[in-house]
């Protein structure tokens, strides 16, 4: 009877121990998955506080941009409020904050050839020249864009078969606007002005106006080159970088203004774009 006894207390135990293991095992089941619940939150915290920061970066363009057009239509020079809104990274509650701004018509507009003209054409050549791409390349761009029509990025390019190593040394002189968008004179990097303007003494007197104040329209239509320049610009990048937590959005917004027929300033964003991030 004691052997029978004894027997029954250890099945009690072992019963006792097997609901216990069952207990203890579901705890942590709750636990864990508690646990993720919680990341979950707190990332999805963390991203729209990034969101938040970013379109904040981004509004600040807006307003700067706006204010620009009302108080200084008439040229546009690196060295205006609009430009000085770009902030190095700094920190913010549990992370980091950068953005960057760019006037865009500091750069050859791609679109230009789309009108057919031989003036943009010859412009894009002699870039292509001056960076090692060739003029099959520069005729190839050519032909895409008179069949397609102005095109947003690059990517039409690159399908129509145009080597990559070669936008890839067109990207730092050019951009895909609307075909009238042109080269600001006031903003555009030397060594483009140097590619376009084809003379030294013309560069160094535009740096000095430059310096000066900027160009006007009428200074930049005289330098005789085909229309290609004017003294303001109407699109704009901005880029914003930040990070929350262990989320990071880098974002890239583009930026269109124009005054209205009622004279009124509008400025939108016309496009908006997530890069990868490292």
């Amino acid at each position: 009877m004691r052997v029978v006894a004894r027997a029954r207390q250890g099945m009690v135990l072992l019963n006792v121990l097997i609901v216990v293991a069952i207990s203890a095992a579901a705890v942590t089941v709750m636990i864990v998955a508690q646990d993720m619940e919680v990341r979950r939150a707190i990332r999805l915290h963390d991203a729209a506080q990034a969101q938040s920061y970013a379109r904040a970066g981004e509004l600040s363009a807006l307003v700067a941009l706006r204010r620009d057009l009302i108080t200084a239509p008439a040229l546009d020079v690196a060295t205006e409020p609009w430009s000085g809104i770009g902030q190095d990274a700094v920190a913010i509650p549990n992370g980091g904050f950068s953005l960057k701004i760019a006037d865009e018509q500091a750069r050859f507009n791609v679109n230009a050839l789309a009108e057919g003209s031989p003036i943009p054409a010859g412009a894009l050549l002699e870039i292509a020249q001056l960076t090692g791409v060739s003029r099959d390349t520069v005729s190839l761009i050519e032909l895409t864009l008179m069949a397609l029509g102005p095109l947003r990025d690059d990517g039409p390019l690159r399908t129509a078969g145009v080597d990559p190593a070669d936008l890839d040394r067109l990207s730092p002189y050019v951009v895909f606007l609307p075909p009238d968008a042109k080269i600001n004179i006031n903003t555009a990097d030397p060594a483009l002005l140097e590619m376009v303007l084809r003379d030294p003494a013309t560069v160094r007197r535009v740096l000095e106006r430059r310096r000066q104040g900027g160009m006007s329209s009428e200074e930049a239509a005289a330098l005789g080159a085909g229309g290609l320049f004017g003294a303001s610009s109407s699109h704009f990048r901005v880029e914003t970088d930040v990070r929350v937590g262990d989320v990071r959005r880098r974002t890239v917004s583009r930026i269109s203004r124009t005054l209205g027929d009622d004279g009124q300033p509008r400025v939108t964003v016309s496009a908006r774009q997530r890069l990868p991030t490292p």
